[in-house]
Protein backbone atom coordinates (compact mmCIF):
# COMPACT_ATOMS: atom_id res chain seq x y z
CA UNK A 1 0.00 0.00 0.00
CA UNK A 2 1.53 3.32 -0.99
CA UNK A 3 -0.19 4.98 1.96
CA UNK A 4 0.95 2.70 4.81
CA UNK A 5 3.53 0.33 3.29
CA UNK A 6 1.52 -2.82 4.09
CA UNK A 7 1.84 -5.55 1.49
CA UNK A 8 -1.02 -7.99 0.90
CA UNK A 9 -0.02 -11.06 -1.08
CA UNK A 10 -3.23 -12.64 -2.35
CA UNK A 11 -1.43 -15.86 -3.21
CA UNK A 12 -3.52 -18.89 -4.09
CA UNK A 13 -3.67 -22.08 -2.07
CA UNK A 14 -2.28 -24.96 -4.16
CA UNK A 15 -4.52 -27.92 -4.94
CA UNK A 16 -4.49 -30.98 -7.20
CA UNK A 17 -7.54 -32.58 -8.83
CA UNK A 18 -8.06 -35.49 -11.20
CA UNK A 19 -10.13 -36.09 -14.26
CA UNK A 20 -10.67 -39.80 -13.68
CA UNK A 21 -11.78 -41.59 -16.80
CA UNK A 22 -12.71 -45.25 -16.93
CA UNK A 23 -14.77 -47.69 -18.97
CA UNK A 24 -17.98 -46.20 -17.55
CA UNK A 25 -17.08 -42.57 -18.26
CA UNK A 26 -15.81 -39.73 -16.06
CA UNK A 27 -15.90 -40.04 -12.28
CA UNK A 28 -17.34 -37.13 -10.30
CA UNK A 29 -17.55 -36.77 -6.53
CA UNK A 30 -20.47 -35.10 -4.75
CA UNK A 31 -19.21 -32.68 -2.09
CA UNK A 32 -20.35 -33.53 1.45
CA UNK A 33 -19.38 -30.16 2.96
CA UNK A 34 -19.28 -26.47 2.06
CA UNK A 35 -18.36 -24.72 -0.06
CA UNK A 36 -20.69 -25.92 -2.80
CA UNK A 37 -22.06 -28.73 -0.65
CA UNK A 38 -24.06 -31.38 -2.61
CA UNK A 39 -22.63 -30.31 -5.98
CA UNK A 40 -20.40 -32.40 -8.22
CA UNK A 41 -16.65 -31.90 -8.25
CA UNK A 42 -13.48 -33.53 -9.48
CA UNK A 43 -11.85 -35.61 -6.75
CA UNK A 44 -8.74 -34.08 -5.20
CA UNK A 45 -7.83 -31.49 -2.64
CA UNK A 46 -5.29 -29.15 -1.15
CA UNK A 47 -1.56 -29.78 -1.32
CA UNK A 48 0.05 -30.00 2.11
CA UNK A 49 3.32 -28.26 3.04
CA UNK A 50 6.31 -30.13 1.62
CA UNK A 51 4.13 -32.25 -0.68
CA UNK A 52 4.44 -32.40 -4.46
CA UNK A 53 1.20 -32.11 -6.48
CA UNK A 54 1.30 -35.69 -7.79
CA UNK A 55 1.83 -37.15 -4.30
CA UNK A 56 -0.95 -34.92 -2.92
CA UNK A 57 -3.34 -36.10 -5.60
CA UNK A 58 -2.61 -39.79 -4.96
CA UNK A 59 -3.14 -39.18 -1.21
CA UNK A 60 -6.37 -37.23 -1.74
CA UNK A 61 -7.85 -39.86 -4.08
CA UNK A 62 -7.03 -42.60 -1.56
CA UNK A 63 -8.68 -40.54 1.23
CA UNK A 64 -11.74 -39.49 -0.79
CA UNK A 65 -12.30 -42.59 -2.95
CA UNK A 66 -10.52 -45.42 -1.15
CA UNK A 67 -8.75 -46.37 -4.37
CA UNK A 68 -5.20 -46.17 -5.65
CA UNK A 69 -4.67 -43.63 -8.42
CA UNK A 70 -2.33 -43.91 -11.37
CA UNK A 71 -1.67 -40.50 -12.91
CA UNK A 72 -1.61 -40.63 -16.71
CA UNK A 73 -0.65 -37.05 -17.50
CA UNK A 74 -0.82 -33.41 -16.54
CA UNK A 75 -3.77 -31.61 -18.15
CA UNK A 76 -3.34 -27.98 -17.07
CA UNK A 77 -3.92 -25.40 -14.37
CA UNK A 78 -7.21 -24.06 -13.11
CA UNK A 79 -7.94 -21.06 -10.88
CA UNK A 80 -10.97 -20.37 -8.72
CA UNK A 81 -11.94 -19.26 -5.24
CA UNK A 82 -12.85 -21.67 -2.46
CA UNK A 83 -16.50 -20.67 -2.40
CA UNK A 84 -17.97 -17.16 -2.41
CA UNK A 85 -15.44 -14.81 -0.82
CA UNK A 86 -13.05 -17.72 -0.21
CA UNK A 87 -9.32 -17.96 -0.70
CA UNK A 88 -7.96 -18.11 -4.24
CA UNK A 89 -7.00 -21.59 -5.46
CA UNK A 90 -4.50 -22.69 -8.08
CA UNK A 91 -5.24 -26.31 -8.99
CA UNK A 92 -3.03 -28.62 -10.99
CA UNK A 93 -5.40 -30.76 -13.07
CA UNK A 94 -4.27 -34.28 -13.94
CA UNK A 95 -5.77 -37.16 -15.88
CA UNK A 96 -5.77 -40.38 -13.87
CA UNK A 97 -7.22 -43.85 -13.68
CA UNK A 98 -8.10 -45.83 -10.59
CA UNK A 99 -6.97 -49.23 -9.41
CA UNK A 100 -9.86 -50.58 -7.36
CA UNK A 101 -13.48 -49.63 -6.99
CA UNK A 102 -14.10 -46.06 -5.79
CA UNK A 103 -16.43 -45.36 -2.88
CA UNK A 104 -17.41 -42.15 -1.10
CA UNK A 105 -15.15 -41.43 1.88
CA UNK A 106 -13.76 -38.44 3.79
CA UNK A 107 -15.55 -35.27 2.59
CA UNK A 108 -17.31 -36.99 -0.35
CA UNK A 109 -21.03 -37.85 -0.12
CA UNK A 110 -21.28 -39.86 -3.35
CA UNK A 111 -19.22 -40.94 -6.35
CA UNK A 112 -20.71 -41.63 -9.75
CA UNK A 113 -19.52 -42.38 -13.27
CA UNK A 114 -20.99 -40.17 -15.99
CA UNK A 115 -20.91 -40.81 -19.72
CA UNK A 116 -19.09 -38.02 -21.58
CA UNK A 117 -22.40 -36.80 -23.03
CA UNK A 118 -24.21 -36.94 -19.66
CA UNK A 119 -22.03 -34.71 -17.46
CA UNK A 120 -24.37 -32.80 -15.09
CA UNK A 121 -22.94 -29.39 -16.01
CA UNK A 122 -25.54 -27.37 -14.07
CA UNK A 123 -24.80 -29.34 -10.88
CA UNK A 124 -21.04 -28.69 -10.80
CA UNK A 125 -20.26 -26.20 -8.03
CA UNK A 126 -16.90 -24.71 -8.97
CA UNK A 127 -16.79 -22.83 -12.30
CA UNK A 128 -13.15 -23.88 -12.76
CA UNK A 129 -14.17 -27.55 -12.70
CA UNK A 130 -16.67 -26.94 -15.49
CA UNK A 131 -13.99 -25.12 -17.52
CA UNK A 132 -11.37 -27.83 -16.91
CA UNK A 133 -13.76 -30.64 -17.87
CA UNK A 134 -14.94 -28.83 -21.00
CA UNK A 135 -11.31 -28.16 -22.01
CA UNK A 136 -10.44 -31.82 -21.41
CA UNK A 137 -13.39 -33.17 -23.34
CA UNK A 138 -12.73 -30.74 -26.21
CA UNK A 139 -8.96 -31.27 -26.37
CA UNK A 140 -9.21 -35.01 -25.84
CA UNK A 141 -11.44 -35.41 -28.89
CA UNK A 142 -9.23 -33.24 -31.11
CA UNK A 143 -5.92 -34.58 -29.76
CA UNK A 144 -6.96 -38.15 -30.47
CA UNK A 145 -7.02 -37.38 -34.18
CA UNK A 146 -3.91 -35.19 -34.23
CA UNK A 147 -1.80 -37.18 -31.77
CA UNK A 148 -1.14 -33.98 -29.80
CA UNK A 149 -2.64 -32.52 -26.69
CA UNK A 150 -2.75 -28.98 -25.42
CA UNK A 151 -2.02 -27.98 -21.85
CA UNK A 152 -4.65 -25.42 -20.99
CA UNK A 153 -4.99 -22.69 -18.42
CA UNK A 154 -8.58 -22.37 -17.30
CA UNK A 155 -9.18 -19.27 -15.28
CA UNK A 156 -11.55 -16.51 -14.41
CA UNK A 157 -11.07 -12.75 -14.18
CA UNK A 158 -9.21 -11.65 -11.07
CA UNK A 159 -11.32 -10.13 -8.31
CA UNK A 160 -10.18 -7.63 -5.72
CA UNK A 161 -10.93 -9.35 -2.36
CA UNK A 162 -12.17 -6.31 -0.38
CA UNK A 163 -14.90 -5.28 -2.80
CA UNK A 164 -14.97 -7.73 -5.72
CA UNK A 165 -13.90 -5.38 -8.52
CA UNK A 166 -13.02 -7.36 -11.61
CA UNK A 167 -9.63 -7.12 -13.33
CA UNK A 168 -8.31 -8.80 -16.43
CA UNK A 169 -4.95 -10.56 -16.31
CA UNK A 170 -3.39 -7.70 -18.27
CA UNK A 171 -4.44 -5.01 -15.78
CA UNK A 172 -2.23 -4.45 -12.75
CA UNK A 173 -3.81 -5.18 -9.38
CA UNK A 174 -4.40 -1.99 -7.47
CA UNK A 175 -5.03 -1.42 -3.80
CA UNK A 176 -8.69 -0.98 -2.78
CA UNK A 177 -8.36 2.74 -2.10
CA UNK A 178 -6.78 3.27 -5.57
CA UNK A 179 -9.77 1.96 -7.59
Amino acid sequence: CPRCGWIFYDNPAPAAVAIVEGRRGILLARRAAPPHQNTWDLPGGFIEAGELPERALVRELREELGARAVISRFHGFSIDTYGPGGVPILAAVYVARLVGQPSARSDVAEVRWFARDAIPWSEIGFPSITRALRAYLGSNASSASSGRRAVRFTGAPLRCPPHGASHTREEPRRWPHEH
